[in-house]
C-alpha cells in the first residue's frame, strides 16, 4: 500500500473510532447495493459478505437498494458499512466524508471493450449522431434503465447535453429497469431514444438481422471504468484490513471476487480484486454532483 493511502485509512479509521456513534455489539455491518431485476445480487454478495464477516470479525447483513441513487444517499447518511457501487453511485458518494474505496475488479480486456454505453433513437426520429439528437431533444422521450444507472442514462445524457453546449436537453425520462427492457421500449415505439449498454443492443440486432426498421445506434462511449467496492471506517470496522483481505490472493478472495462478477455482466470472468486508481476516476469525481 502507497504511504499517502495509508496514512489516509489510518486517519480515517481514527476519526471513526473518536468521532462515530457506538454501534450495537450485535448489530450485522451493512453490506450494500442495488438490485436488478434479472440478477440474484444478494447470493453473488455472500462471499464478498464472508470476507468481511472474518476480517471484521462481526457478523453482516446483505441489504439491497432499489437503485444506484438510492444507494448513494443510503451512503452519504452513513447507513452502510461496506458497499459495491456502479459507477454512477461511487460519482455521488465520492463525496460523501469518510467514504473510502478499497478495490475493483477488473475484467479482461474484451470485456472492458464491451463495457460501453450506447445512445440509441428510433428509426422516425430522423437523426444519425448525437448533435442532431441534442437539437431535437426537447420534448422527446428517452428511456433510461435505473436512477443512477451508468451505462443506462447518465453517460449518454452527459453526452447529449456536451453535444448541446453544456445544458442538459429537456427530455422527458422513464425507467424501463432493465437495459433489455429499454431497448425493447425503443422497438416498440414507446420512445424516442433508449440509453443502454451496448452488449444487450448487440445481442437484439444479431436476433433481428433482417428487419427494415430497426433502432439505430447514435453515440457510442470509450470503455467505462467499473465502480468500487467502499468502505466507512468505525469503530468495529478496519477498512485498512478488509482491503487487504480483498487483495489476497487466497480462495475466499477470489470467490468473492467471482461472486460480484456474477452478479455484475460487465465484470464476468473477473476473478481478482484489484486496488483502487485515484487517477482513473479523478476527473469524473470532479465533473459530478456533491453526493446527496
Amino acid at each position: 500500500m502507497h504511504g499517502p493511502r495509508k496514512i489516509l485509512l489510518f486517519l480515517s479509521a481514527l476519526f471513526a473510532a473518536s468521532a462515530a456513534p457506538a454501534a450495537a455489539d450485535d448489530a450485522p455491518l451493512v453490506l450494500g447495493s442495488y438490485a436488478y431485476p434479472t440478477l440474484d445480487r444478494t447470493r453473488a454478495l455472500a462471499p464478498l459478505a464472508g470476507v468481511i464477516k472474518s476480517a471484521a470479525g462481526q457478523p453482516v447483513e446483505i441489504r439491497l437498494y432499489p437503485d444506484p441513487d438510492a444507494l448513494a444517499r443510503e451512503i452519504a447518511a452513513g447507513e452502510v458499512d461496506v458497499a459495491v457501487l456502479n459507477l454512477g453511485a461511487w460519482l455521488r458518494a465520492a463525496h460523501a466524508p469518510g467514504v473510502l474505496p478499497l478495490a475493483v475488479l477488473v475484467p479482461a480486456p474484451d470485456v472492458q471493450e464491451r463495457y460501453r454505453a450506447v445512445l440509441l433513437a428510433s428509426p422516425t426520429a430522423g437523426v444519425d449522431n448525437v448533435v442532431g439528437a441534442a437539437r431535437i431533444a426537447p420534448g422527446k422521450r428517452l428511456a433510461a434503465v435505473l436512477p443512477g444507472s451508468t451505462s443506462g442514462g447518465l453517460v449518454q445524457l452527459a453526452a447529449l447535453a456536451e453535444a448541446a453546449g453544456g445544458k442538459a436537453p429537456a427530455l422527458t425520462v422513464s425507467y424501463a429497469g432493465s437495459h433489455e427492457a429499454a431497448v425493447m421500449a425503443l422497438v416498440r415505439d414507446e420512445t424516442d431514444f433508449a440509453a443502454v449498454v451496448e452488449t444487450p443492443w448487440v445481442s437484439w440486432q444479431a436476433a433481428n438481422s433482417d428487419r427494415a426498421d430497426k433502432p439505430q445506434a447514435i453515440w457510442r462511449s470509450e470503455p467505462l471504468p467499473p465502480g468500487p467496492v467502499v468502505c466507512r471506517p468505525t469503530p468495529r470496522l478496519d477498512c485498512a484490513g478488509l482491503e487487504a483481505a480483498q487483495l489476497g490472493t487466497d480462495e475466499a478472495a477470489r470467490d468473492a471476487a467471482r461472486g460480484v462478477a456474477a452478479g455484475w455482466p460487465e465484470l464476468v470472468g473477473s476473478d481478482q480484486f484489484s486496488a483502487y486508481d485515484a487517477a482513473r476516476y479523478a476527473a469524473l469525481i470532479a465533473a459530478a454532483a456533491p453526493a446527496p
